[in-house]
C-alpha cells in the first residue's frame, strides 16, 4: 500500500476502545458496479471477527452506453 491518509488510518493505534472498523471499495466487475465492505467488529475483551460482504448496486450495461465502457 502507498504512503497516505488511507495507509496512515490503518495502521493507526485507535486506543482500546473501538467498536467496529470497515473498509469500503465500490468496483466493476464483468460491468456491474459492486460495493465490498470488510467489516472487523470488536468485543470488549479485545477479540475480534472479520466479515467480508459483496453487494451488487447496478448493472452498468442497462443504464451507460457501450460506448463509454472500456
Amino acid at each position: 500500500m502507498k504512503d497516505g491518509p488511507l495507509k496512515d488510518a490503518m495502521e493507526a493505534d485507535h486506543g482500546n476502545f473501538i467498536i467496529k472498523q470497515e473498509f469500503s471499495t465500490i468496483k466493476i466487475v464483468k460491468n456491474i458496479l459492486v460495493k465490498e465492505v470488510i467489516t472487523r467488529d470488536y468485543d470488549f475483551f479485545g477479540d475480534y471477527i472479520d466479515s467480508r460482504t459483496s453487494e451488487p448496486l447496478a448493472r452498468l450495461d442497462k443504464i451507460l452506453p457501450k460506448e463509454t465502457m472500456h
